[in-house]
């Protein structure tokens, strides 16, 4: 670790919602997302097996679908944070949930392809438009000091209880009753109405409830509405740090879709190995996250911490590329634990530390939108990512690893070089900013 990264960025404990209120506000947050990540394992668990052996869709149909509504929603998350920013963040945040709680409850009903394509369509655009929209309302409830703690804490949650969700899931595929399963999806239909709700009730109670609930006109001080911030499709430096970003989104694939492959049908180790790895990645994920939480972070600790995170993730390929060379398979399952190891901790470092340096690079009044459009890389790499994976790195074996581990790092390098250029451009503007005032 960097000395940048260790006396500066994690400079002992960030403080929590100070008061009573935030507390409150925080346990809400926390519980609608606990109950909302819980529906989502079920259904996530369950969905695609449950249209293939339940209702009988082909399975080249399904993911048809699937990668139809992927696309999609790459396109939603830049116009819905756009409608944030204008009509009220929690407005639109509930008013997403809504439509995805009702999708849901929908989709557990389809019988028929083209009812199953519609609602995949809805529900996949609707997405990737409502963790930005979280995001959002985080940084705009919460203080500065609170805001990555309880992100953290956040995102623990989310892995605990969608893991609950997802053994749920497959206990009920199990069981092999149709019933039961649609019952587990309307459950997760209506867990994202109980999310709505809270949102609704953090909104009204938050300090600043206009900031909020209303539109940006009546949100932005004066200054701000004098000097908007510019688009997000024209702040060229920041749609490089959304691809960036997305090339370092690649870690997910490469843990669900790429290692499941390369373990099984390439080493012929055992097919219960993913899984265990799996499980692996979601403990010291909420382990992470929790102690990530509790660190201080400044502009230059997340610059650091990104280029660190970047060496985690090109050192997990790394070892992948010696475990693939070996031919003794006890070394081979060991060797793939400390790439889970590496991977998991890189993802967790990259995540807390791009999250903060997006959040303070995005303008105000045009927040949901720089939000929504950083995610869009996340979605990028979902499309790409299975494809450059399994047709790319699998086929080169060690090679196409050596290959996966520049990318990586050569993304951490760009994101970090973006940042501190854009911060320095922003502190430059608010200077000379405050020369004319």
């Amino acid at each position: 670790m960097t000395p940048g990264v260790a006396a500066t960025a994690l400079r002992g404990r960030g403080s929590g919602p100070g008061d009573r209120a935030d507390r409150a506000r925080a346990g809400q947050l926390l519980l609608g997302t606990g109950i909302d990540s819980l529906g989502s394992g079920l259904s996530a668990g369950a969905a695609m097996l449950y249209f293939v052996t339940m209702v009988g869709l082909a399975p080249g149909a399904v993911t048809l679908a699937m990668s139809a509504g992927a696309v999609l929603g790459i396109l939603t998350p830049v116009p819905v944070g756009r409608l944030a920013d204008r009509y009220g963040l929690v407005r639109v945040y509930v008013g997403a949930l809504v439509l995805r709680g009702v999708g849901v409850l929908c989709y557990a009903t389809a019988t028929s392809y083209p009812a199953f394509f519609a609602f995949t369509l809805w529900l996949m655009a609707l997405e990737t438009t409502t963790f930005p929209l979280q995001q959002s309302l985080l940084g705009a409830v919460f203080e500065e000091g609170a805001r990555v703690r309880l992100m953290t804490r956040v995102r623990a949650v989310r892995s605990a209880a969608f893991g609950v969700g997802a053994v749920v899931a497959g206990l009920a595929l199990a069981s092999g009753s149709r019933s039961l399963v649609v019952a587990l999806l309307m459950v997760n239909g209506a867990s994202f109405l109980v999310l709505a709700w809270t949102v609704l009730l953090i909104g009204r109670a938050a300090p600043d409830a206009g900031a909020v609930a209303g539109s940006r006109t009546a949100a932005a001080p004066d200054a701000e509405r004098s000097a908007p911030g510019r688009p997000v499709l024209k702040d060229l430096r920041f749609l490089g740090l959304c691809l960036s970003n997305g090339l370092l989104s690649l870690h997910e694939t490469v843990l669900l879709v790429l290692m499941p492959l390369w373990l099984v049908v390439e080493l012929g180790l055992s097919p219960a190995l993913p899984g265990l790895l799996t499980a692996l990645y979601t403990g010291l994920t909420v382990v992470l996250q929790l102690v990530l939480g509790r660190l201080r972070w400044t502009e230059a600790a997340t610059g650091g911490t990104l280029l660190v995170s970047g060496a985690f993730l090109a050192a997990a390929c790394l070892v992948c590329a010696v475990a693939d060379g070996l031919t003794a398979a006890a070394w081979q399952v060991v060797l793939c634990v400390l790439a889970v190891v590496l991977l998991t901790v890189g993802e967790n470092l990259q995540m807390v530390a791009a999250w903060q340096t997006v959040f303070d690079l995005a303008p105000p009044e045009r927040r949901g939108e720089y939000m929504g459009a950083f995610n869009t890389g996340s979605g990028v790499q979902s499309v790409i990512g299975p494809t450059l994976t399994h047709r790319v790195v699998l086929p080169l074996g060690p090679a196409g690893w050596l290959l996966l581990a520049g990318l990586l790092g050569g993304a951490a390098i760009a994101f970090g070089s973006l940042a501190k250029g854009a911060q320095a451009s922003r502190t430059a503007r608010s200077e000379d900013q405050g020369a004319n005032v």
